[in-house]
């Protein structure tokens, strides 16, 4: 977390290094009619990888999981986005029985995103970040060929992505994930065979420490005060210019909650219904 607030990056997850080997990963190819094999979806896991978040943060068992046996601490994103829409795949789905939820997220970043780099002409239109709910299903999606795609009706414009990028087994619902999907292409650095982009950090707003963090809530919040709103000069910060101690990012930790197996942090709840009260 520290690393990921002093190089002002975030790390991008390609599916290889995922701890679910079906990540991007079609039904089999079958055979045409023709005698031809459908297509084949294995390029994709070399060519898009993808950020992945998650909706809540009381799961103990994504703590477990995420954030090193609840010793961690989960980083809270906080995204300007135009309300929730969904998608259908018509033709896989004419029914419209899995629909995909999404939201535009209203972030700038330069370089193409998902959309613009199918549609380069239209980049006005298509040049989005788009974050995708994972649809949990016990089938495997199969692959068409069709990376992604949009329809426009007046001022309404419908995205679409290929099922494979957003669709995971049922057993991992309880991750509540949604995840942008990033190609290759876009802007990004490389350390040590690692991939990082910038541009998303700007919307932290808050830090929890999990239940055995080892670092107490003061001096976490002492070393990211530091690194995002100046320079530490002994126990004193150097404030950045329009940047005051407002714009800190909040730090809280992680308890049991009274009668369920989920964990809260108060300071946190009432920092989200002060974000909510001020309109954010």
């Amino acid at each position: 977390m520290i690393k990921t607030l002093e190089k002002g990056r975030l790390k991008v997850l390609f599916p290889e290094e995922c701890n679910d080997p079906f990540e991007f990963m079609s039904a089999p190819p079958t055979k045409l009619p023709d005698g031809y094999t459908s297509f084949d979806s294995n390029h994709l896991r070399k060519e898009y990888g993808f950020l992945s978040f998650t909706k809540t943060y009381k799961s103990p068992t994504m703590w477990a999981h995420y954030a090193d046996n609840h010793k961690g601490c989960c980083v809270h994103f906080r995204f300007p986005s135009l309300p929730e829409q969904k998608s259908y795949n018509r033709i896989s789905d004419p029914k419209e029985e899995h629909p995909y939820i999404y939201r535009r997220l209203m972030v700038e970043h330069e370089g193409d995103y998902f959309f613009s780099k199918q549609n380069p002409k239209t980049k006005e239109i298509t040049n989005y970040v788009i974050l995708w709910d994972i649809d949990y299903q016990n089938e495997r999606a199969k692959f068409d060929g069709i990376l992604s795609g949009y329809t426009t009706s007046g001022d309404q414009i419908e995205f679409k992505i290929n099922p494979i990028f957003i669709t995971k087994n049922e057993s991992w619902t309880y991750e509540k994930e949604q995840r942008i999907i990033i190609p290759t292409s876009f802007p990004a650095e490389v350390e040590d065979s690692l991939v990082f982009i910038r541009g998303f950090n700007l919307y932290i707003k808050s830090v929890m420490l999990g239940m055995h963090c080892p670092y107490p809530e003061g001096l976490t919040q002492s070393r990211i005060n530091a690194l995002t709103l100046g320079e530490k000069n002994g126990i004193k910060i150097t404030y950045s210019d329009e940047i005051s101690y407002d714009d800190q990012i909040n730090v809280s930790r992680v308890k049991p909650t009274n009668n369920t197996f989920e964990v809260i942090s108060d300071e946190h709840e009432a920092f989200l219904k002060e974000l909510k009260r001020n309109g954010e």
